[in-house]
Order: structure tokens, then sequence, then C-alpha cells
């Protein structure tokens, strides 16, 4: 008996998805993983889901972009408020 979480078949020497179909070997796109290869199920039950972690991923960087922005705009607003406060002082 096999230890592990994926198996082989002792006759055909692949990897078999926990359905028990042989497992397709994908590669990974991931910020901390690209190019990594791994088995998963060739039914692709889990592609929508993947799908969806990728654009929630892009809409997270997108509004940290955002974010970055709004403060870098926040900073410079108070940085012209202190300067007119300073110039009204002096007159």
């Amino acid at each position: 008996m096999e230890v592990g979480s994926s198996s082989r078949g002792r006759n055909s020497g692949r990897r078999r998805c926990q359905c028990g179909l042989p497992a397709a070997i994908s590669q990974a796109w991931t910020d901390k993983n690209p190019g990594r290869r791994f088995y998963g199920c060739p039914r692709g039950r889990h592609k929508m889901a993947k799908k969806a972690l990728i654009e929630a991923r892009d809409e997270i960087h997108e509004k940290n972009r955002v974010i970055e922005e709004l403060k870098k705009t926040i900073l410079e607003m108070r940085n012209d408020e202190i300067v007119r406060q300073f110039e009204q002082f002096q007159l």
C-alpha cells in the first residue's frame, strides 16, 4: 500500500486524481510559484474557482494601486495646506 495524497496504479505508473481519473500535469502562474508544475483533476472542476481567484487577485492589486495613489494625493494636499498656513502666518 502506498502512502501519500495522490495514488498510482500498480500497472499504469501514472498518478491518479481522487476521483480515479489519471491526473493531468498543470503549471502554476501565481506570483509565488510561477512555472511550478503540479497534478490536478483532468475534469477541471476547479477551473472556475481558479479563474475567480485570479480575477480577485487582479482586482486587489488594482485597488491597492488606487489606494497608494490616494495616499500620495492626501500627503500632497496636507503639504500644500501646511505651506498655505505658513505663508498666512508670515503675512
